[in-house]
């Protein structure tokens, strides 16, 4: 034996001594936090960006068809966490009493309508039809308010449809391009549906007609429309507080990450799969985030963009006329 263990092993042996005795130990009251055991639901495509590096947690569920997984969510206590879009999850929430609360959102608005049958917004026509997506979601509104109320379009509720998830929409687009006279449709679907038709033989090319988000900037003086937020189990937030907490705060600097650089996040992605596990799990492929995120195409949230996010959700809220959202909505 080394001579030098002999004056260790007693040293050793009094620090375990202490250990044994946790009223003795200094560290006895030190708990680690960890948020490894939260659960979470999302949408694929723009919110799932605020989980680029949580690919392989078997604790997150993401999903293209949010009407169908997402929204049942709600109604129960089985995640913690719920991702979906911010107005239109409050207003089911405060009409079922969910229990849950707004906690944080992750985006604003990355919508647009196009065509690939129509150069210009004036070209619209009764008989017309349009594909959208999520049915009461914050692109619907938005699309329907300015329609009817900016550009005078008057279209009967048989001639727009709204698909269960923007993907859908993505793929009427690319399976015909002319099956619809208008999309409404969101990033990174956009840009991929967009790449994809235009490889088709014929080529054919799609015109982008109108950002809904700089439409309602000038329409209704907002910066944004709201899109994406993240809600929080009431029952899960009282049990588990400070994991929770870690995990918003673990959610938004990955938010912020995924807003200013795009080469940590494309890499990320990239060690997850290859393009079709990333489309599956995420809605977008690594190469599509590092061609829209240099500008952050995918409207994530900063700390600090919005700095209330009761003020934001009640703002977009007032020009349809409802009321303001509850206090108790908010986390």
């Amino acid at each position: 034996m080394n001579k030098h263990s002999f004056l260790i092993l007693p040293l050793a042996a009094a620090a375990l001594a202490s250990c044994a005795n946790p009223a003795s130990s200094p560290l006895s009251s030190v708990s680690v936090v960890s948020s490894k055991d939260v659960k979470w639901v999302t949408p694929v495509g723009a919110p799932a960006l605020a989980f680029y590096d949580q690919g392989a947690n078997a604790n997150w569920v993401s999903s293209d068809s949010p009407t169908a997984v997402v929204v049942p969510a709600l109604a129960t206590d089985n995640y913690d966490a719920v991702v979906f879009d911010g107005i239109s999850g409050l207003n089911i929430i405060a009409k079922n009493s969910y229990n849950y609360q707004l906690a944080q959102w992750i985006s604003g608005g990355n919508f647009y309508l196009v065509s690939a049958k129509h150069a210009s917004l004036s070209e619209y026509a009764a008989g017309q039809t349009i594909d959208g997506f999520v049915k009461g979601g914050n692109a619907d509104r938005a699309f329907s308010k300015l329609a009817k109320e900016e550009w005078g379009w008057s279209y009967a509720d048989t001639d727009y449809r709204t698909e269960n998830g923007v993907s859908v929409v993505g793929t009427n687009l690319i399976g015909n391009p002319a099956s619809y006279d208008y999309f409404v449709i969101a990033e990174p679907v956009l840009t991929s549906a967009k790449a994809a038709i235009a490889k088709q033989t014929p080529a054919v090319t799609l015109t982008v007609l109108a950002n809904l988000q700089s439409e309602w900037a000038k329409a209704y003086n907002q910066t944004t429309i709201p899109a994406a937020a993240l809600f929080v189990n009431k029952a899960a937030y009282s049990q588990k507080k400070a994991a929770i907490d870690l995990f918003l705060t673990e959610t938004q600097a990955r938010q912020d990450e995924a807003a200013a650089n795009s080469s940590k996040v494309t890499a990320a992605l990239t060690a997850y799969g290859d393009e079709t596990a990333q489309k599956s799990r995420f809605g977008f492929t690594s190469a599509l985030v590092n061609t829209l995120q240099k500008e952050n195409k995918f409207s994530i949230f900063k700390t600090g963009d919005v700095t209330d996010k009761k003020a934001f959700a009640n703002g977009f809220n007032s020009v349809f006329g409802a009321a303001a959202f509850a206090d108790s909505l908010f986390l």
